[in-house]
C-alpha cells in the first residue's frame, strides 16, 4: 500500500469546517423563502462535497471501501457544482432564466454523478473537462446576471471559475509534482478549490441583502 501524502485531505477538512461556520450565519441572515432554499441547498451541496473529500482522503480505507468513497468525492463535485449555481440562479436571475439554469445544471449534475458512479475509473484530464464543461455552463447567463447582481460580482464569478480551472487543469494532468510525499499535484488541486469556494461565497453573500 502507498503510503498517503502528509497533507493530503487537511485542506478540505479545514475547509469543512470554515464553510460551516460561514454557511450558518448566512442562513439566518435570510430574509426570504427564496433566499432561504438557495442558500440551504448551496450550503448542504458545500458542506458535502468538502466533507466527503476530506473523509476519503485523511482515512486510509480499504480497497473496496477505497472505491466506494472515490465515487462518492467525485460525485461531490457535481453537487457541489450544482449547489454553488443554485442561489446565483434564484436570487440573481428572473423566472425563465433562473428555471432554465437550474434545469440544466442540476441534470448535468445527475449525469455527472452517474458518471462518477459507473466510469469512475476514466483518465483525470476526461474527469477534469467535464467539470469544467458543466461549471463553464453559466457563461450565457453573464449579460443578465451583471444587470442584477453587478460587475464586481461578475468578475468574482469568473475569477474564481478561473481558480477551479486551474485546479482542474493541475488535476487532470497531474502537475505541478512538487514533493509528493506532502505537498503534491493533489494537494495545489484542493488548495485551488478552497480558494475559488471562497471567492464564489462572497458572491452568493452578497447576493443576502438585509
Amino acid at each position: 500500500m502507498n503510503t498517503k501524502p502528509l497533507l493530503r485531505g487537511h485542506f478540505h477538512q479545514a475547509m469543512f469546517f470554515i464553510m460551516l461556520g460561514a454557511c450558518v450565519p448566512l442562513v439566518f441572515r435570510c430574509e426570504t423563502t427564496a433566499q432561504r432554499v438557495a442558500v440551504i441547498v448551496y450550503s448542504l451541496c458545500t458542506l458535502t462535497m468538502f466533507g466527503v473529500s476530506a473523509l476519503y482522503h485523511r482515512k486510509t480505507w480499504s480497497n473496496e471501501r477505497r472505491l466506494i468513497w472515490r465515487k462518492l468525492d467525485h460525485a461531490g463535485i457535481f453537487i457541489m457544482i450544482a449547489g454553488t449555481f443554485t442561489p446565483i440562479a434564484i436570487l440573481g436571475l428572473d423566472e425563465a432564466s433562473s428555471t432554465k439554469l437550474l434545469i440544466t445544471i442540476w441534470i448535468v449534475a445527475l449525469i455527472g454523478i452517474f458518471q462518477s458512479i459507473y466510469f469512475v475509473n476514466l483518465p483525470k484530464i476526461i474527469n477534469a473537462l467535464i467539470y469544467l464543461a458543466a461549471g463553464y455552463l453559466i457563461l450565457p447567463y453573464f449579460s443578465e446576471l451583471k444587470l442584477s447582481i453587478g460587475e464586481s460580482n461578475i468578475w468574482l464569478i469568473l475569477a474564481g471559475g478561473i481558480v477551479y480551472s486551474l485546479g482542474a487543469l493541475s488535476y487532470g494532468f497531474k502537475w505541478p509534482a512538487l514533493k509528493p510525499q506532502v505537498f503534491g499535484y493533489h494537494e495545489v488541486f484542493h488548495l485551488l478549490v478552497n480558494c475559488a469556494a471562497v471567492l464564489h461565497f462572497i458572491v452568493i453573500s452578497s447576493l443576502i441583502k438585509t
